[in-house]
């Protein structure tokens, strides 16, 4: 029997484009903006100039242990656009510390609170953390 590393080991026979081609994940094209840490102006100008899109925003602190499990999978969910029918959707991170009116303008009593907007008014919104298969589920729904 003839053996060589090349027949041993096919992946080293294969071009590097091509290999690059083969393990290389497909993910849908990224298309949202994500405004994190956002002051009261920035959030309020982007839910008037809202172009239509569904704007996610996130209510956090940094000492707050949930809200540092959340932010990435919101981060995820929004930047992928498979979660959210092909539509856009821009995130906005909001420090309830440094934006505390902000926050007492929409009742944030709990973190992290995400609340979603279109066209400018809340539409829907939830409190705590979530898991990712949930927040998924809830930005498609959003989207339909």
């Amino acid at each position: 029997m003839n053996l060589t590393i090349r027949s041993a080991y096919p992946l080293l026979s294969t071009s590097r484009n091509a290999l690059a081609r083969s393990i290389t994940p497909k993910f849908s094209q990224r298309r949202t903006k994500h405004y994190l840490a956002a002051s009261a102006k920035a959030f309020e100008d982007r839910l008037q100039n809202h172009d239509g899109r569904l704007v996610v925003v996130d209510f956090y602190a940094d000492w707050c242990g949930p809200c540092r499990m959340l932010s990435p999978i919101l981060e995820k969910a929004t930047s992928d656009t498979q979660y959210s029918n092909g539509k856009e959707v821009d995130l906005m991170t909001i420090n309830t510390d440094d934006e505390g009116i902000l926050a007492q303008k929409y009742k944030v009593a709990s973190l992290p609170t995400v609340i979603a907007f279109r066209d400018g008014k809340q539409v829907d919104q939830f409190i705590g953390a979530a898991p990712a298969p949930t927040v998924q589920k809830w930005l498609k729904s959003l989207t339909s």
